[in-house]
């Protein structure tokens, strides 16, 4: 696939002809428009020829399956890169008013005291969100491939059942998350679809050796857990990651979070300050993943941050001016689409095969020297092309006109 028409095609099956043409105008609007991603900038932006309510309705009344576009970029990126991890986290968007379904209060991690401009609680709505995250020989791309709204207290849009949606859908992979997830019911659901886990530890997370055999027997139910891990007791030495040599220990043991038995990987820092060490763990129930491997798969999993980050603020992410459960859920999911077809065609395309230095040259960026693409840089440069071969395309066909005016 080396043209954007090629990687839009692949998603062709899943819409009627008509309904195909508004799918590319919105992944195209959210890639060239450069103001807010609200349907109208989107139209605007876009080379679609229907009316502009044709594209309201495809939000809330055609027929497709948001799911059904997500489980197909899966099973595209899967064919094209063959070392892959999935990552799952959850997000939010900061809306007002009481019109829009699903709006509800959450908490506001970066409250301060002091500041009188900000809430202990936010009003909008919270999604949980799965990246895959492609790991090739030159480069790692997280691209965002499924959201889905979460209503706290819902039977069918809480949390768990959510997660539950997603896991029953998608190939069996390890899933990485963050600490905020260690829960027994959370990686209970995980690990009955067959997928793997791998999770960092909080700070006050207890872990037990497997129980030693017994000489003598006993009365009761065999133990499950032995004696508990002093972290700081642990054998430490040092591996190489990422061209630094880090202190290290593992070691097989269980956890109350998780109903398997876990490969415990501890990190070691000295703190400058206070001449003490700090520990740094994350687990995983796939025993067969080596110390260095586990390690970089957690470092990568803050590419699902900055994709965040890159949707909201790039992508029209969290600025749909839409009601209804059925639009906001398409809406954000096509958003998410728009960065993974861009990222595609940067990755795995022969015509687009640049590097840095090449694409601030194109776009005369000379203050901002970055180590690699970022989605900015990527997103910026398509609309560069698109200018160029829009402003040329325009050349000609003046200049035709005007060569038939001619007597």
């Amino acid at each position: 696939m080396n043209t954007l028409n090629e990687i839009l095609n692949v998603f062709r099956p899943l819409f009627t002809y008509n309904g195909y043409a508004l799918f590319c105008a919105f992944i195209t609007g959210f890639m060239f428009h450069t103001g807010r991603k609200t349907v109208t900038g989107t139209y605007l932006a876009s080379d679609f020829k229907g009316s502009y309510w044709s594209m309201v309705k495809f939000l809330s009344r055609s027929i497709w399956d948001a799911d059904a576009v997500a489980r197909m970029m899966i099973t595209l990126l899967q064919s094209i890169f063959k070392d892959w991890v999935y990552v799952y986290d959850e997000t939010h968007a900061i809306k007002t008013g009481k019109s829009q379904f699903g709006l509800h209060f959450f908490r506001n991690h970066k409250y301060q005291k002091r500041n009188k401009n900000q809430s202990k609680f936010l009003w909008g709505h919270q999604f949980a969100a799965l990246g895959l995250l492609c790991l090739g020989v030159s480069q790692v791309v997280l691209f965002p491939v499924w959201v889905k709204m979460l209503i706290p207290g819902d039977e069918t849009l809480n949390n768990l059942a959510v997660l539950q949606s997603i896991l029953s859908r998608i190939p069996l992979g390890l899933i990485i998350m963050d600490r905020g997830f260690n829960n027994r019911k959370v990686f209970s659901i995980l690990l009955s679809y067959g997928h793997q886990l791998l999770c960092r530890a909080k700070s006050n997370a207890v872990f037990y050796y497997p129980p030693k055999p017994e000489t003598q027997p006993r009365r009761g139910r065999k133990r499950k857990y032995g004696e508990r891990v002093h972290i700081p007791s642990l054998c430490f030495f040092d591996v190489t990651f990422d061209g630094q040599v880090v202190s290290v220990a593992d070691a097989i043991v269980f956890t109350k979070m998780c109903p398997k038995k876990v490969h415990l990987v501890v990190r070691r820092t000295m703190s400058e300050k206070t001449k003490t060490y700090r520990y740094f763990m994350v687990y995983t129930t796939d025993l067969e993943l080596s110390v260095e491997k586990i390690l970089r798969y957690y470092r990568l999993r803050w590419e699902q941050e900055t994709a965040f980050r890159d949707a909201k603020q790039n992508f029209g992410f969290d600025e749909y001016q839409v009601s209804s459960h059925l639009s906001i859920s398409r809406f954000v999911q096509l958003s998410f689409m728009s960065v993974s077809v861009m990222q595609l065609l940067f990755s795995h395309s022969q015509n687009v095969t640049l590097d840095v230095d090449e694409v601030c040259n194109a776009l005369g960026i000379h203050w901002y020297q970055p180590s690699k693409l970022t989605r900015g840089l990527m997103q910026t440069y398509l609309r560069y092309l698109w200018l160029r071969q829009l402003f040329s395309a325009t050349k000609v066909m003046f200049i035709t006109q005007r060569k038939n005016r001619e007597p």
